[in-house]
């Protein structure tokens, strides 16, 4: 195995990856656009500020979540020494929702009220959740790309800790079909209180 090269392909990866997640973060705040009020009034300002309050907790919410997910990302990669032609695929395709993250924000923040438009974005971070999870178990699983000192309890909790987003946006569109707000009172508080949940677990190494 060339490791040199094979150390060269991680850090393109790693470096890439964190690109297309600052350019998604950024976008996101495209849909908080300044108001426009016909005339100089501050009452009519002051009351359209507040009516983009659907696009502040759009903005906020996403940018938490592909926050969180890339802090996920950074961790399991700095758990790595190589990258191969598998991981290099699947993270591509892990990117490719990040990067589309954006639009079901936008619907978010325009149609909080619609179950259609909080399904779309609950069902999307479940996506990204499972997308989220198979590249750390390609990354993970396969002794070859791992460093030789992470032990088998670390990827372990690694793996657990993979399945938080994927109930939080599972919970979050059932929770949305049934009353669209409590999609998004399950995505602010959903996840510290699954996150909890799920770390309580104890860990089995091997």
């Amino acid at each position: 195995m060339d490791h040199e090269h094979d150390r060269k392909q991680l850090e393109r990866l790693t470096f890439f990856s964190d690109a297309v997640f600052a350019i998604a973060i950024t976008l996101l705040v495209i849909e908080v656009r300044v108001p426009h009020v016909p005339h100089l009034d501050n009452h009519a300002l002051a009351q359209a500020l507040v009516d983009l309050l659907p696009n502040y907790i759009g903005f906020v919410v996403s940018f938490l979540v592909l926050g969180r997910f890339w802090v996920v990302h950074h961790t399991a990669f700095g758990l790595l020494k190589a990258a191969d032609h598998r991981l290099v695929w699947v993270n591509l395709l892990f990117l490719l929702v990040v990067a589309f993250m954006p639009f079901p924000t936008a619907v978010l923040s325009e149609y909080t009220g619609l179950r259609v438009g909080v399904g779309l974005y609950t069902a999307w971070l479940t996506l990204l959740g499972v997308m989220n999870r198979l590249v750390i178990r390609t990354a993970l699983r396969n002794p070859r790309l791992v460093h030789d000192d992470v032990d088998a309890t670390t990827i372990a909790t690694q793996l657990r800790n993979s399945w938080i987003s994927i109930i939080l946006g599972t919970v979050s569109f059932a929770a949305g079909m049934i009353m669209p707000v409590l999609a998004v009172v399950s995505l602010v508080i959903g996840s510290p209180l699954i996150g909890y949940l799920v770390r309580r677990r104890p860990v089995a190494a091997g």
